[in-house]
């Protein structure tokens, strides 16, 4: 028996949840228009909201994905800024007029 959820189901802030599997159990060679007819309406979760397959690759070029990996690839570079969690956010930068840390700052 082989385990078709080798795709992590979140990666990088983006949740597939069942279309992991989907994705990984899908016939390739695929081209982007065949894909989103196949999971235009499949649902991933952002942290900031929602987007469709079919949004996310919807301005894409159609191209040929030759493994789950590449299909999987092609949403995270497509996909809005919505799948960004806090916009301009690091760590390494002092805190914002108003914002409190109570981190305690480390010397190297």
């Amino acid at each position: 028996m082989t385990n078709l959820n080798t795709l992590p189901r979140r990666e990088l802030g983006v949740e597939f949840g069942d279309l992991a599997g989907k994705i990984e159990g899908y016939s390739y060679p695929v081209t982007t228009e065949e894909f989103v007819a196949d999971f235009g309406e499949a649902v991933l979760e952002l942290p900031n909201g929602t987007e469709s397959v079919r949004e996310i690759l919807e301005s894409a070029a159609n191209e040929t994905y030759e493994s789950p990996r590449e299909a999987q690839h092609a949403l995270f570079t497509m996909v809005g800024s919505r799948a960004i969690g806090r916009k301009y956010y690091s760590d390494r930068t002092p805190p914002a007029l108003g914002e409190e840390r109570n981190d305690r700052p480390l010397s190297f």
